[in-house]
C-alpha cells in the first residue's frame, strides 16, 4: 500500500503541481496546456518521462475525457445523468473500471474486476484542493492517478460553468 498526495493551487491559470509520497518525494509531474476549447493535461515522471494525458472531448453534451497511457491503453470518462443523479462511465479495453463512493465530493473508491486498486479522499479545510489517494497496488499507481485527475477535471469545469 502506498499514499499519494495532490496540491493544486488556488489561483490557477494552467496547472503545474507535483503528486508527491508520504516522504514528499516528487514522484508525478503535471502540466496543463492552456486552450480556449478543450484541456490537455500531461503526467510524466521524476525523469521527465511522459507517462500518459487526460484530454478533455469537446463538443459533447456531458464532460467526457480520454485517458491515453504512452504504452497504448486507453480510458474513456463520462458522466451520465440519469434520474436527477450524476454518475461516470469509464470504458477501456484494457481494464474493468468502476468508481464507486461520492466522486462528486471526491471521496471515492477505485475497483478493477472488482477488486479496489485505490481510494481518493478530499482534504476539506486545506489553502486548494488537496488529495490524498491510497494505492493498493503499485501496478495500478499510474491509473489510480490518472484517474483522480480527470475526476478532478470534471468537476473543476462544472464549477467554471456555473459562475
Amino acid at each position: 500500500m502506498e499514499k499519494l498526495y495532490i496540491k493544486q493551487k488556488v489561483f490557477k491559470i494552467t496547472d503545474h503541481y507535483a503528486v508527491i509520497d508520504e516522504n514528499n518525494n516528487e514522484i508525478y509531474y503535471v502540466d496543463q496546456d492552456f486552450k480556449l476549447f478543450g484541456n490537455t493535461v500531461h503526467v510524466s515522471d521524476r525523469n521527465d518521462n511522459e507517462l500518459f494525458t487526460i484530454n478533455k472531448v469537446i463538443l459533447t453534451w456531458l464532460p467526457k475525457y480520454n485517458i491515453e497511457f504512452t504504452d497504448g491503453r486507453l480510458i474513456e470518462i463520462k458522466e451520465n445523468f440519469a434520474f436527477f443523479k450524476k454518475s461516470l462511465e469509464i470504458s477501456s479495453a484494457d481494464f474493468d473500471l468502476d468508481v464507486k463512493g461520492d466522486y462528486l465530493s471526491l471521496n471515492f473508491k477505485i475497483f478493477n474486476n472488482n477488486d479496489l486498486i485505490g481510494e481518493v479522499e478530499k482534504a476539506w479545510l486545506s489553502w486548494g484542493d488537496t488529495f490524498e489517494l491510497t494505492v493498493y497496488d503499485e501496478n495500478y499507481r499510474d491509473l489510480v492517478v490518472a484517474l483522480t485527475i480527470a475526476v478532478d477535471d470534471i468537476l473543476d469545469d462544472e464549477a467554471k460553468s456555473r459562475h
